[in-house]
């Protein structure tokens, strides 16, 4: 006998329900695999955010205690020059590292000698930025000249605030860190877009001999390393700890999803949610399956009765039922497939943008689908389908047959 036709064949004897079944198993997959994609895209765009648009590079190394005391006392936690030069010769040599470059954080009072306002932000080494953005949205994060030691990029919604244009000059006011007052002038050579409604009034941009000339120092408040592989960052980061312990360096290094709070927030937010609606699906397709399977078995209670008492193994009517349940599985996930591939190819194409909270600027809807997530859920559905199959099946191929032959 052969029993998977037998069960294709069953499956398709109340069509009707049959499709039903099938329907709701490939509904849920498609919106489960939609949304897996759409987050999915979203974890891409915040990392590239992150690593590119933030600057964070893929680690970041500090002097141990900078992220706690060193909030207090900025001076005393920071690599003096000669602490610097000895880190990135380090860190240059090392395989897999592809930049070594240092960043400052700056904040003060921004003027246009009639009004005022405060500025946060960070300096850089301007040859260095291409290969920090690169990934990055066009346009976002701010741009910097090489060679221009005053050239200093500002977020849009702090230029209109001071009525400031790209070419005009900017005096900043700090404190150094002794406590005394200081101000230079720096020339807007980029007006940008910070693409978060909190920092576009008051972000700015700075070549990093600026801001040590503003902070009155030499020293150096931490490291962005590049990686050639992002996926080795775990890895790296291991080898830059032992490497500057060896120099004499006590360090800590910070990957960017450490760094990067809304990264982490905003997964684990959608990593919850994704569970949630996938936990729904799951049950409400284990429970079509289940409740297709105890119609089928209560309809054809005298049919299995009478496969019984030809010499039907009890075995081999679990094995029919359960059957008959992978067959509805694997085509509910094989047109569940289908549909969520045409989908996504759908909204891919449609060019649809929306604006995420929190943000000022739109960004494109995109479904990134992943073979093995699909792959994996679809499983998952097929798994569940036997499980929900076992219980009916079993209660079919223990009923006593001369009570089945008699049954109405």
């Amino acid at each position: 006998m052969n029993l998977p036709l037998l069960s294709l064949r069953n499956v398709f004897r109340n069509t009707r329900r049959s499709i039903a079944t099938i329907a709701a198993i490939a509904v849920g997959l498609v919106a489960v695999n939609l949304f897996g994609g759409y987050i999915a895209d979203v974890y891409r765009s915040l990392q590239i955010q992150a690593v590119a648009g933030e600057r964070l590079g893929h680690l970041t190394v500090l002097k141990e205690g900078m992220l706690t005391l060193g909030k207090l006392r900025p001076e005393r936690y920071m690599f003096n020059a000669e602490e610097a030069q000895r880190l990135r010769q380090t860190l240059a040599g090392m395989e897999g590292v592809r930049l070594v470059t240092p960043r400052l954080t700056i904040s003060g009072m921004a003027s246009n000698g009639r009004s005022s306002t405060i500025f946060v932000g960070e300096a850089l080494v301007p040859e260095d930025m291409p290969a920090l953005r690169e990934g990055a949205m066009e346009g976002s994060g701010g741009r910097l000249v090489p060679g221009k030691k005053h050239g200093i990029a500002v977020s849009s919604e702090l230029a209109q605030l001071l009525g400031y244009s790209k070419g005009d000059v900017m005096t900043l006011l700090t404190s150094t860190l002794r406590g005394q007052a200081n101000a230079m002038d720096g020339e807007i050579v980029d007006i940008f877009d910070t693409g978060n409604i909190n920092t576009n009034d008051k972000y700015l941009v700075a070549p990093l001999a600026l801001a040590t000339a503003l902070l009155d120092t030499d020293g150096t408040e931490r490291f962005i390393v590049l990686l050639d592989d992002i996926g080795q960052t775990e890895a790296a980061r291991t080898r830059i700890i032992a490497a500057l312990q060896q120099q004499g360096l006590q360090v800590e290094v910070k990957t960017w999803r450490e760094l990067s709070s809304f990264y982490t927030q905003v997964r684990s937010l959608f990593d919850m949610i994704f569970t949630f609606i996938s936990f729904i699906v799951f049950i409400v397709a284990a429970m079509s399956i289940a409740n297709t399977m105890a119609m089928s078995v209560m309809e054809r209670t005298r049919e299995v009765g009478t496969l019984q008492a030809m010499g039907m193994r009890r075995r081999s009517v679990v094995g029919m039922f359960v059957c008959e349940a992978l067959w509805l599985a694997v085509l509910g996930v094989a047109v569940g497939a289908a549909v969520t591939y045409g989908v996504a190819a759908l909204v891919n194409g449609a060019g649809m943008s929306y604006v995420p909270p929190n943000s000022s600027v739109s960004v494109p809807l995109l479904v990134a689908l992943q073979a093995p997530v699909v792959a994996a859920v679809g499983a998952a559905v097929v798994a569940l389908a036997l499980l929900a199959a076992a219980l009916p099946a079993w209660r079919a191929s223990r009923r006593d047959i001369v009570e089945a032959l008699a049954f109405h």
